[in-house]
């Protein structure tokens, strides 16, 4: 309840001086639409991010997915983030990243530690609106810990997730356009919507 209104207030601070940017992906499992992601860059005297995606996959079980990230940068540093994940309504990861005198207290499903760090310039919400160019390293609000990247060249990433996979990313004049991912399921993709 506290991470909640702490968050409202900020929300508010940002939005009375401000100016958005959304983007709107069409999420695809193996070609077939199965849901849309939105994330908005809300720019004031503080940075916003916020990113949502609901998915429904039908495949051998039914599974109804939500996803959000919100991330508050202030001078291009990390303040303060959450993440939620949710499949059929039973949360799977409620998460929160929020900076101190020595760097962040990360807590987690599993655990709460404290990381030191000077201050972290780029999370995965950033990535959907900034090219990462000469960045080798992005923080996973959800796993609550840094992720390597690297450019695989022509404007396109490799994330390399905790569990050994990988994600790729694709950018058109900075913009992230395409995003790939392999779930049990199969190939997801998460394409930048023209509309």
């Amino acid at each position: 309840m506290k991470r909640s209104i702490l968050f409202i207030l900020l929300l508010i601070g940002v939005a009375l001086t401000s100016e958005a940017q959304n983007l709107h992906y069409l999420v695809r499992l193996d070609n077939e639409h199965m849901g849309d992601m939105y994330a908005s860059k809300t720019k004031g005297s503080k940075e916003l991010y916020l990113m949502e995606s609901k998915i429904k996959v039908e495949k051998m079980i039914k599974i109804d997915l939500f996803y959000k990230i919100e991330a508050i940068f202030e001078k291009n540093i990390l303040h303060l983030s959450n993440a939620l994940e949710t499949a059929n309504g039973k949360e799977q990861t409620n998460s929160e990243t929020k900076k101190n005198a020595t760097g962040y207290t990360v807590k987690t499903k599993k655990e709460t530690k404290t990381i030191l760090n000077k201050g972290i310039t780029n999370n995965l919400c950033k990535l959907y609106f900034e090219e990462p160019v000469g960045i080798t390293q992005v923080w996973s609000d959800t796993f609550g810990q840094m992720l390597s990247i690297k450019s695989l060249g022509e404007h396109r990433y490799e994330l390399k997730l905790p569990n050994g996979k990988s994600s790729f990313y694709s950018y058109f004049k900075g913009i992230c356009t395409l995003v790939e991912t392999e779930i049990m399921f199969g190939k997801i993709t998460f394409t930048l919507s023209k509309s």
